[in-house]
């Protein structure tokens, strides 16, 4: 048991008898131009001693933010960047809660909420404290806050900023926005700070977060709480940290990686051992441990794979068949990539084509966006009501559109069903953007396809009349 170990278990222990994470901490050095192991009075070995120290044990599966970026390859690379182009793809839009229906605004520029975007912020539990005291609700479409995300500095735009912040998310379990200090007390630029060099540095008291350091190698800063948005995936061990995503399937990522390495090694050495070898005569015990050690030196792990060894003795070479070992390799990829795409939330069928017909890739896109980019969506659009809007205006409040794609075909159905029964053909056209048609404001018994609105009984009664009027005059003539 090595010395890191033995910390962390005393760690563990201290901590537990105390019942308490944060009595007694001194605070780390924050001129230390050294990275050093954290000690026992310091907050992150009392509270998440997982996040540090077991990242000089090697040859196991990720466990820090830089082995999680690190692992920002092959399937986790795919599906980390689809969820974050999904974000990055979805409308966030500014809303005011008006207290006075009607009510205009002089510096803003508003529009009217149509009902289906009026039913889609009511189903937000999160915005009750914004929905229920309002008396009607419009879309602000001229703001500083669009503007600002418009343009959220001089390097990056708006998708940067999101497909970061999810990137950071599904990798560390953490995103960090940094605002720096403005004049106009709001903020005038946003910075994504790489999750994997910064991180909260825990005060005594009240003050649970006394501030969030950035070290990387000599580089040092420290950021004040209220500078820095941290976006976080709820973790059991740590209430202050996030989870990554890849940290709870870092079984699957670690085989994926090995099974990469071990198939690269078998290309580059184009060479495999898959036998058994036969001596024709006798061998020692001597030369049989001798021969088994070489074969352990030239073929123990991934990176000998394909490799050849030439002994000294006459042998036959009899070439196995697969092995069950080479079998749960084969599917071992494949519960490896389903693993990984079930854990960032993106349905396998989205990739894989085995099988895969429009109505299954539909649904797939159907499942992404609302298991994987609405709940997301939703998660930073709450860190930005609670952090940033407040700033601005306490009416003012932000929400993403919906991301799950319309079913067209059912609501068609569901149209033509309301059609003469609860409402007119122009009503219909007016909820899909289109004009009105003649006729179209009238509501049509079914059988007969007959008007019964008076507008338009009044007008076939006044043909008939004039064509009556017609035919007597004809017979009188």
């Amino acid at each position: 048991m090595n010395i890191v170990t033995i910390a962390e278990k005393a760690a563990n222990a201290i901590g537990r008898i105390k019942g308490q994470y944060l009595a007694g901490m001194e605070k780390a050095n924050p001129f230390s131009t050294s990275w050093t192991e954290p000690k026992l009075t310091d907050a992150s070995a009392w509270i998440d001693p997982q996040s540090w120290g077991q990242a000089l044990i090697s040859g196991r599966k990720p466990q820090t933010k830089q082995e999680f970026i690190a692992a920002f390859t092959s399937w986790v690379y795919i599906c980390v960047k689809h969820n974050a182009q999904g974000v990055a793809s979805v409308p966030l839009r500014l809303y005011v809660a008006k207290e006075t229906k009607g009510k205009a605004f002089k510096t803003i520029q508003t529009r009217a909420v149509n009902k289906e975007k009026m039913r889609w912020l009511y189903r937000h539990e999160n915005l009750d404290p914004w929905l229920t005291k309002a008396q009607e609700i419009e879309e602000v479409t001229e703001h500083p806050f669009l503007d600002l995300m418009k343009n959220v500095n001089d390097f990056a735009n708006r998708r940067d900023l999101w497909e970061s912040t999810v990137m950071f998310m599904d990798l560390t379990g953490e995103a960090y926005w940094y605002i720096p200090p403005s004049k106009l007390a709001v903020p005038s630029q946003i910075w994504v700070i790489p999750a994997q060099w910064i991180n909260p540095k825990f005060g005594t008291g009240d003050k649970i977060i006394d501030h969030y350091e950035y070290k990387r190698g000599s580089a040092e800063a420290d950021f004040p709480p209220e500078q820095i948005v941290m976006f976080i995936y709820p973790n059991p061990s740590n209430i202050f940290t996030g989870f990554a995503s890849v940290r709870g399937i870092a079984d699957a990522v670690y085989l994926q990686m090995k099974m990469n390495e071990f198939e690269e090694s078998l290309m580059e050495n184009k060479a495999r051992m898959g036998g058994i070898m036969v001596p024709k005569g006798r061998m020692t015990q001597q030369d049989k441990e001798r021969m088994e050690q070489k074969f352990a030196q030239k073929f123990a792990g991934t990176g000998k794979a394909g490799k050849i060894l030439i002994p000294n003795f006459e042998m036959d070479f009899i070439r196995d068949s697969m092995t069950p070992e080479e079998i749960n390799f084969i599917e071992g990829r494949r519960f490896n990539r389903t693993e990984i795409c079930a854990g960032l939330d993106v349905p396998e069928a989205i990739f894989v084509s085995e099988s895969s017909n429009r109505a299954v890739a539909d649904a797939a896109e159907y499942q992404h966006a609302k298991y994987g980019i609405n709940p997301r969506c939703k998660r930073i659009e709450e860190k930005i009501n609670e952090r940033i809007m407040p700033l601005y205006d306490e009416k003012l409040f932000c929400a993403f559109d919906d991301a799950v794609p319309e079913n067209r075909e059912l609501k068609l159905m569901e149209q033509d069903k309301r059609i003469n029964r609860s409402k007119t053909i122009n009503e219909i056209r007016a909820e899909n953007g289109d004009g009105p048609i003649e006729g179209g404001d009238d509501i049509y018994v079914d059988s007969m396809q007959i008007p019964v609105g008076s507008t338009a009984v009044a007008k076939q009664a006044e043909a008939f009349a004039e064509k009556v009027a017609e035919a007597i005059e004809r017979k009188l003539g």
